[in-house]
């Protein structure tokens, strides 16, 4: 892989003020590109982001979304756009129910949180990005899934997850057959990641991680990220409609 292969590319990372977004919206600005910082409610961290972004000299625009609003998105994307040229959105956005607020809250809540933020959001953002990236001739789009889901795993958290994460990824197989030849679409779907539930997990959960990882350890951030610069870049480009696991082996 070049060392800046997105040279020339502007790329909108959602959810990038922190966690496996904010690691995407960087690797991409190693890459070469500029980048559109997006954020909910964490304004601090995605200006945390953006400095970060212009330290390696590149541009860093930083915007607010509510994914989950379908007036928010449209806004969003004409704001995205009257910046300039726009090559590729990666739809990282999504609702934390492990360690926010949401933690606490009955199934049904995160249920329909779940439903409005990560897949009616990432739908919505597809779609509306998606029109505008045919219309130029050229796009790229990429979503974030979850290893577990065709497979499945017990409790509340499992059942929620892989119900939604399998939208996701079912969307995107379809989308990636509208949107042909000219824009690309395709789905990463991380294994056990450490961020911030993963740093604070349980002693038994530290010990599933590594049982059920060939590659014995706990994923990062970052290595979603290097898998999110290769499909963004023309390094992919016989590369859509797919589902990438980055998992470390994982198949349990």
């Amino acid at each position: 892989m070049s060392f800046a292969e997105l040279v020339g590319n502007r790329i909108v990372v959602t959810g990038a003020s922190s966690g496996i977004g904010r690691a995407i919206a960087i690797e991409c600005a190693r890459g070469g590109a500029d980048v559109v910082v997006s954020f909910r409610t964490s304004r601090d961290g995605a200006e945390a982001t953006a400095a970060d972004i212009r330290k390696l000299g590149r541009e860093a625009t930083v915007l607010t979304v509510d994914v989950s609003d379908s007036v928010s998105c449209s806004q969003f994307e004409e704001q995205c756009f009257a910046g300039g040229r726009v090559d590729a959105i990666v739809n990282n956005a999504g609702a934390d129910l492990l360690t926010g607020e949401m933690k606490e809250e009955n199934f049904s809540t995160k249920l329909r949180t779940l439903l409005d933020v990560d897949v009616a959001g990432t739908i919505e953002m597809s779609r509306i990005f998606g029109h505008r990236f045919q219309g130029q001739g050229s796009g790229c789009i990429l979503n974030i899934g979850w290893d577990q889901s065709d497979r499945g795993m017990e409790g509340d958290s499992g059942e929620l997850f892989a119900a939604t994460k399998n939208a996701i990824m079912g969307f995107t197989r379809s989308l990636a057959l509208s949107l042909a030849p000219d824009v690309r679409v395709n789905c990463i779907a991380p294994g056990w990641i450490r961020t911030a539930w993963g740093t604070g997990a349980s002693d038994y959960w530290q010990q599933r991680v590594l049982d059920e990882t060939p590659l014995k350890r706990w994923g990062r951030p970052q290595d979603i990220a290097s898998m999110a610069r290769f499909l963004l870049s023309q390094n992919a480009a016989y590369i859509t409609g797919q589902i990438i696991n980055v998992n470390g082996g994982a198949i349990r």
